[in-house]
């Protein structure tokens, strides 16, 4: 019954040209995953391909991990984070002062105070550890996989997120990681 609905759904989208190819995948994909954000919502799905890190964690030495509340493997994808997004570069040639130049900030950013949330949210008791941890590591697993994507709509609609609650959502809801 779903099928049918969804094929019917997509052929009026072709039929009146209202609806873009783009749309109607995810409008599909809303419906197909619990709580992905509903197709009446009005709220945009995203979808970014997954890409298999596991190699990339498992190279990092224990050296150069920092301590992390969530743990381990918040703490080797963090260092992860920090690889891809970030690079320094020289302020003045032959000076020896650099200066940390971010990749799409934006996502870097949010990731950034989703963390600091999140940390305090347990800290006051708001949110359990476990809880915590689930989360931040799904905001991880799409800054990760979003780095090698087009971003772009993306990027814009968490500049338009005005609380960090949202922004959340949007990162652990409104996000699809597909094979």
């Amino acid at each position: 019954m779903l099928i049918r609905f969804l094929l019917l759904l997509i052929l009026a989208g072709l039929i009146t040209d209202r609806i873009s190819a783009q749309n109607s995948l995810a409008l599909a994909n809303a419906a197909n995953t619990p709580g992905s954000g509903s197709a009446g919502s009005g709220l945009s799905v995203y979808e970014f391909r997954i890409y298999v890190f596991e190699n990339d964690l498992t190279s990092i030495s224990e050296d150069l991990l920092q301590q992390h509340v969530f743990g381990q493997l918040v703490s080797r994808k963090l260092y992860l984070l920090e690889s891809k997004y970030t690079f320094e570069v020289p302020v003045v040639p032959g000076n020896p002062q650099t200066k940390t130049v971010i990749r799409k900030p934006a996502i870097y950013e949010a990731v950034r105070k989703i963390e600091h949330y999140l940390k305090k949210s347990v800290r006051k008791g708001i949110m359990s550890n476990d809880a915590a941890a689930t989360a931040f590591n799904k905001v991880l697993d799409v800054a990760l996989n979003a780095f090698a994507a087009d971003s772009g709509n993306f990027e814009k609609t968490i500049e338009k997120c005005d609380d960090l609650v949202s922004l959340i959502a949007l990162f652990t809801n409104r996000v699809n990681l597909v094979s």
